[in-house]
């Protein structure tokens, strides 16, 4: 038993021996083995490589650019190992200028080292308009005429005139506006308004629970007049800020002349608590 495996062993040894001295006499069976030794070690060596450059399962999470200044956004993408790319330009008058208003990627995402972020920014230039024809207008097509155009209504001035709630004038801080002058989107234009022959009284419109630029819009629409605005201490931001109290009061649906003005207090909204 024992020499029949020392046989087989002995066998096993001369065939591998036998293989071998053909591979080396064999010049083509020898250079095809080598080639693809050196294929398979070529392509381990490319996985190496490939791993390394494009950093596998190395990922870098997106900070949140919204609401960070321009200044900032190149110092933040050097920290995090990024790049970015201000891809778009809006004016909103609502937002503070030169932050970023939107990214691609969003935060939190993860990426690659050297990742693009694509950015929206709220520009710091101000931008013009031309102001419209708004003379003989009504009082309504006149506000809905300025504020597409990013126009903010500031007092209506009543003044005689047969003609009721007909545009009259238009002047910005007392100062006549004339047709076709630009103006910076944002700018106050008070509206000298008829009053017609008659004293007419419209009800008092309920502006509890809407922040200032909504009831201005509603004010002006029922040509009333923002008074005087009161704010609690711990208001921090009075365009988010809402109506708790106004005077004169809306109930029992009394009325008011046209023209007049409501006094409003603010408090801060649910959302700012």
């Amino acid at each position: 038993m024992c020499n029949f495996r020392f046989f087989k062993y002995f066998n096993s040894l001369t065939l591998i021996s036998s293989v071998f001295s053909l591979i080396v006499r064999n010049k083509y069976v020898k250079h095809t083995i080598l080639a693809i030794m050196t294929l398979i070690f070529l392509f381990f060596l490319w996985l190496v490589f490939l791993k390394i450059f494009t950093l596998h399962n190395i990922h870098i999470k997106v900070p949140n650019y919204i609401g960070e200044s321009v200044f900032k956004i190149d110092s933040i993408s050097k920290k995090n190992n990024l790049r970015y790319v201000i891809l778009d330009s809006i004016y909103d008058i609502n937002r503070k200028k030169g932050i970023v208003v939107s990214q691609d990627p969003l935060p939190d995402m993860n990426v690659k080292k050297n990742r693009r972020i694509y950015l929206t920014v709220n520009s710091l230039q101000s931008k013009k308009i031309s102001f419209p024809d708004i003379y003989d207008l009504s009082l309504r097509q006149a506000i809905n005429k300025l504020e597409n155009i990013g126009i903010e209504i500031g007092d209506l001035d009543y003044v005689p005139d047969i003609a009721l709630n007909k545009v009259l004038d238009f002047k910005v801080n007392g100062i006549k506006v004339n047709v076709g002058e630009e103006l910076y989107v944002g700018t106050i234009v008070d509206l000298v308004v008829g009053k017609g022959i008659s004293n007419e009284r419209i009800i008092i419109p309920n502006l509890v629970g809407l922040n200032r630029f909504e009831a201005n819009i509603i004010l002006k629409s029922t040509s009333l007049n923002i008074g005087y605005e009161f704010f609690k201490e711990e208001v921090s931001d009075s365009s988010t800020a809402i109506i708790y109290k106004q005077y004169p009061v809306s109930e029992n649906d009394n009325e008011i002349n046209i023209g007049s003005s409501i006094d409003l207090y603010f408090e801060n909204s649910i959302k700012d608590n």
